[in-house]
């Protein structure tokens, strides 16, 4: 007995003529949001508003989910999410300095390569190379 898979199941339907749901959901959403800040603002302050909001609602709708593998939806989250919410860890990796070679004289070889230290607390050691003080039991 054979049996029919689904394919495709990813694809959402689309519901009003070619749109999706939430494709008519954004763009009723940014033009609302427009024609109210149209009707309640001087045209010179609410002019650039008004663009940018349709401008975002448009590509919230129809940005290519397949250009970054994610919706712009994700993408604008992380963004929001990177530069407000969370905070950040910087890191900084020494670089040797390979000294310049004379005309005359030998150049012994700077670089080493580091091999990691194998003890019996890794995740001691690892609080130590972060630069974290507190002691993990």
């Amino acid at each position: 007995m054979e049996f029919r898979v689904p394919q495709f199941i990813d694809v959402q339907d689309k519901i009003f003529g070619q749109f999706t749901f939430i494709q008519v959901v954004y763009l009723a959403g940014g033009a609302s949001i427009s024609y109210v800040l149209w009707q309640s603002m001087p045209l010179i302050i609410g002019l650039p508003l008004i663009v940018g909001i349709l401008t975002l609602s448009l590509a919230l709708a129809f940005y290519p989910e397949e250009r970054y593998g994610r919706p712009f939806v994700a993408i604008m989250e992380s963004a929001l999410r990177f530069y407000l919410i969370d905070t950040k860890l910087y890191t900084w990796k020494q670089v040797p300095k390979i000294p310049k070679k004379d005309s005359g004289q030998k150049v012994k070889n700077t670089l080493s390569v580091s091999v990691p230290n194998i003890s019996d607390s890794n995740l001691k050691d690892l609080t130590w190379g972060l630069g974290v003080k507190k002691e993990i039991s």
